[in-house]
């Protein structure tokens, strides 16, 4: 497998960090420099055939003429798109020979629902696998894809967690920040349990956004970021944590 990164922004930024440089990951806060003990074991740049740092949209025109100027030809297996101007965003199929785009919606204004279905019809004419997660941790990668949906494997002794491993991490990371900090963790009470592993989840420089978003129900990505990290991790340790998600985002997460 081979991926393309097109990002532009800090959260594009973090990204290609925590994918490629994942040694990086204490200058992004959380544990800090200082306290980093580089959990992460893993490093996915052999992955990664390359990367390309777009302009912020702000800092664009409002509507791009010649798309040409920015995108040329790009063949990968997997291409992720983050952050891009709807204009190039629009055109990318037309350049991608590749097997899957996938475009995030951390943030609305990433991928609006216009753009999201015109994305979908043209990936389907071409062939191509089409996603936008909203965040990008609830995505469900099939194949290889190293990143996506957070999984642990969880040592309990009595109720202590003893060991955490993470299976697969999200793509902001923050699952290898939580399964450190739950570790040698007593359960004495699920909802404070539940309310731990949540504020550890909040500790960490999440990529989803905290504005509302109409189609989650008036609710934040940062918010089912939350909820997923929360089910994930509580499920691992053999705790179902469904009554902590809400109603209108269970179906969401039970297809995880």
């Amino acid at each position: 497998m081979n991926i393309a990164i097109l990002f532009s922004g800090e959260f594009g930024r973090r990204f290609v960090i925590n994918l490629v440089y994942p040694r990086l990951c204490g200058y992004l806060g959380a544990c800090g420099v200082d306290k980093c003990d580089y959990c992460k074991d893993y490093n996915f740049s052999g992955y990664v055939k390359f990367v390309k740092e777009f302009p912020e949209p702000a800092s664009l025109p409002t509507y791009i003429e010649n798309v040409k100027e920015y995108l040329n030809k790009i063949e990968a297996e997997t291409i992720v798109a983050i952050n891009l101007h709807p204009d190039l965003l629009s055109e990318l199929p037309n350049y991608a020979e590749c097997r899957v785009l996938i475009v995030p919606a951390c943030d609305q204004r990433w991928c609006l629902p216009g753009l999201r279905k015109q994305l979908e019809e043209k990936c389907k004419e071409r062939g191509i696998e089409f996603h936008s997660p909203k965040p990008f941790c609830s995505f469900n990668p099939k194949g290889d894809f190293p990143l996506g949906t957070p999984e642990f494997e969880i040592e309990m002794e009595d109720n202590i967690i003893k060991n955490v491993k993470v299976l697969r991490s999200d793509p902001c990371g923050c699952s290898y920040y939580v399964a450190k900090m739950m570790r040698n963790y007593r359960v004495d009470n699920i909802h404070e349990f539940w309310k731990d592993i949540h504020q550890h989840q909040c500790a960490y420089p999440c990529m989803a956004s905290m504005e509302r978003d109409i189609e989650l129900n008036n609710e934040a990505p940062f918010h089912l970021a939350g909820y997923i990290m929360v089910y994930k991790f509580s499920n691992a340790a053999g705790i179902d944590a469904e009554d902590f998600v809400p109603p209108h985002f269970r179906k969401i997460i039970n297809s995880l």
